[in-house]
């Protein structure tokens, strides 16, 4: 499935990622930045972005469909 999105709009429940990629924060640790720069070359690619963070409390069935995915991939 090919989208032709142009400009996205990205809610996430992740202050810290929010921040790095909006470029309010560094990220430090070298094992995350190849994919941080990776996101940033896909975000890039759109004729433009927003990065919006929702605070967990307000996010609970998302927060709970991610918690099952991480459990069944075997991830933690």
């Amino acid at each position: 499935l090919l989208l032709s999105a142009r400009d996205v709009v990205i809610h996430m429940d992740s202050e810290l990622i929010a921040k790095q990629l909006a470029g309010e924060y560094r990220v430090k640790s070298e094992d995350l930045r190849a994919l941080f720069e990776k996101a940033v070359g896909i975000l890039k690619s759109f004729s433009s972005f927003e990065i919006k963070h929702i605070d967990r409390a307000r996010n609970k069935d998302a927060d709970t469909l991610v918690n099952k995915a991480i459990n069944l991939a075997g991830l933690f």
